[in-house]
């Protein structure tokens, strides 16, 4: 059974290492990259990749404080 990905875009590197960092130290394996849309205009975007438990990953990240753009599903 392959679980799907959640992308969890974020406005700051500096957020996206807050995030993984947090997910991580409560059992979340979680990568960071730039985000850019196809356009190229999202300027300093990051994304949070999660692979599992995306709601209790979404949580998390926003009872920290940390911000999500935008959530996006991947296979």
């Amino acid at each position: 059974m392959q679980l799907n990905r959640v992308v969890f875009n974020v406005s700051s590197v500096t957020n996206a290492m807050r995030g993984k960092s947090l997910l991580e130290r409560n059992g979340i394996r979680a990568y960071v990259g730039r985000s850019i849309d196809a356009s190229g205009s999202n300027g300093c975007g990051y994304r949070i990749t999660v692979a599992g438990d995306a709601e209790r990953a979404e949580r998390l990240l926003t009872s920290a404080g940390i911000r999500i753009r935008s959530r996006q599903e991947e296979q």
